[in-house]
């Protein structure tokens, strides 16, 4: 077993420097705990002028009381018990015990400073010169108020330092194997874990290794040991991130992010990295790093499976449904005469293949913003000519329930620049949600209107909080509304009802959910305009009004 040098990490400065003054005050004698090599552990305590103002003054007498210590430390380990010796520095009598632990000599309770007679002034003169002491008679002096200690009494004094000896072994001993079942315990948590967790030094120098990282990188666990954690990455750009992260970004706070790594076999493969700096707070800097890796290779597979069953369902999806759709619209406006009951077969195809096709197209627009393939194609236009089109390509569908969809389009026009096949899709979303969840006969009202930042800032139940500092007070923008008086949404929910495949549950009333991805799409086409889009409920429109409905409200830069 091996144990820590330092003795003050395992039992602590207080209960050594208690022991040592208590005992000082019992005997009448100096006492100091040091390592084996006689440099000092605890603070010297109750040790005489002689010693602190001579011995130990000079460079030449400290390194005497430090080999006299180092000695004292070493006859009473090989002998494995205190010692009664006289110190090679002042000719004074030590005792010394030694602090052993399982067969290891950890470190040394050392106490004396005290003579059997007094000693002869023309020795201590002598003893003086030796060391280069300048004050001879200042030296001479001291050394004529040494305690005088009798041999029976420096036995009770290496009797009860025997005592203190086996007490503080004791204490070692416990803290050190409560120590070593935490770290064992430690090491079981982190063996377990199926990532590579690896630390470094501040040159990335492996230090140590969990067992997973021996498999994810099909390496001996010691063969990673000493290697450069720079080189289980691969690609020069890897590792250039790797070293800027490191660098810049891990003295506070840990990085998170995506890089290429190799095994023993030159294979290359994905992991996600979460890297931290062990910080040191004397040297003010990082004294090493910890990563934990995880293989991400499955992840990707299945990502790339579903991005594979995305471009198949829209790109083979959205085409044979628009066909269908456009041949059943000109079915039903051509000449031909229909009874009841074919208008509304007819018509509940025409709603269902609109539905189908918006569905393909919003999970197109999801996967390519989510992949960094989202593009905009931008133009002028007037707002009011997309608001017209959409309420025209769901008039079979809100004819259907007899819902009513009022929009008085302001006198003039409402330019903005944007991509008008995306922008269509959010009036067509929120419509189609604003008619699904509206009562047979209702009523949706739409509107669009100019205002400045500031007038939408100041607006009653305008614009959110969280939103406003995003609006320009000399800018224009339009604000558009949605408003049905369908069965509502939660005020709970409402922040949320933009996420995908979000579902709302309620006792009471129909079950109510976002569109599948529809609104969430909704959300990532306005923002991508620099726009923002919210939900309220239709009660804040009046006092009297029951909390029924919604308003889906979003604002979008004009020109």
């Amino acid at each position: 077993m091996e144990y820590p040098s330092d003795l003050l990490n395992l039992i602590g400065e207080v209960d050594l420097e208690e022991i040592l003054a208590v005992f000082t005050r019992a005997m009448g004698v100096a006492s100091i705990i040091t390592h084996v090599d006689g440099t000092p552990i605890t603070k010297p305590h109750n040790f005489t002028r002689l010693c602190e103002e001579y011995c130990r003054a000079t460079e030449k007498g400290r390194r005497k009381c430090h080999e006299s210590d180092r000695y004292g430390g070493e006859e009473s380990a090989r002998k494995r018990e205190p010692i009664i010796y006289t110190c090679l520095n002042a000719e004074l009598i030590d005792c010394a015990a030694p602090v052993i632990v399982e067969g290891y000599h950890l470190a040394t309770v050392l106490c004396g400073q005290v003579l059997e007679e007094p000693m002869e002034e023309e020795v201590a003169r002598a003893r003086a010169l030796s060391l280069g002491v300048s004050d001879v008679s200042g030296y001479v002096k001291e050394m004529a108020q040494i305690p005088i200690m009798s041999r029976s009494r420096l036995l009770d004094v290496v009797n009860l330092m025997a005592l203190i000896t086996k007490t503080v072994s004791e204490l070692v001993l416990g803290k050190y194997r409560l120590f070593q079942s935490s770290q064992e315990y430690l090491n079981v948590l982190i063996n377990s874990v199926s990532d590579s967790i690896i630390s470094t030094d501040n040159k990335h120098h492996i230090t140590t290794v969990n067992n997973a990282s021996g498999h994810v990188f099909q390496l001996n666990t010691k063969q990673l040991i000493g290697k450069s954690v720079l080189s289980l990455l691969a690609g020069q750009k890897s590792v250039d991130t790797y070293l800027d992260k490191a660098s810049n970004h891990c003295r506070e706070k840990s990085w998170l992010g995506e890089l290429l790594a190799k095994r023993s076999d030159q294979t290359e493969f994905p992991v996600h990295v979460s890297l931290s700096g062990i910080v040191d707070p004397e040297k003010k800097g990082n004294t090493g790093y910890v990563a934990v890796i995880r293989d991400i290779s499955e992840e990707k597979k299945v990502q790339r499976m579903r991005e594979e069953l995305v471009a198949m369902v829209t790109h083979d999806m959205r085409n044979p449904v628009l066909s269908v759709e456009k041949a059943l619209q000109l079915l039903a406006a051509s000449d031909l005469t229909f009874n009841e009951r074919q208008l509304e077969i007819l018509t509940m195809a025409i709603g269902t293949t609109n539905q189908i096709y918006g569905l393909a197209s919003d999970l197109l627009d999801n996967y390519r913003s989510e992949s960094g393939r989202f593009n905009l194609f931008k133009t002028i236009f007037d707002i009011r000519d997309i608001v017209h089109n959409s309420i025209q390509q769901l008039k079979f569908y809100s004819d259907d329930k007899n819902i009513t969809i009022c929009y008085q389009a302001p006198p003039k026009p409402l330019k903005l620049t944007g991509d008008s096949v995306r922008l269509s899709r959010v009036f067509t979303n929120l419509l189609d949600n604003a008619i699904k969840y509206s009562p047979e006969g209702g009523v949706i009202e739409v509107s669009s209107i100019m205002a400045s930042g500031s007038d939408l800032k100041s607006m009653k139940n305008g614009v959110p909080s969280y939103y406003k500092e995003a609006l320009v007070d000399g800018r224009f923008y339009i604000l558009n509304e949605i408003i049905d008086n369908g069965v509502g949404v939660p005020e709970k929910y409402q922040d949320s009802i933009f996420d995908k495949f979000f579902t709302i549950k309620t006792m009471n009333l129909p079950e109510r959910r976002s569109m599948g991805i529809g609104l969430a799409v909704c959300k990532q086409m306005v923002e991508a305009h620099d726009g923002c889009i919210w939900l309220k409920p239709t009660a804040l429109l009046s006092d009297t009004r029951k909390n029924e409905g919604c308003i889906f409200s979003f604002v979008l830069p004009a020109v």
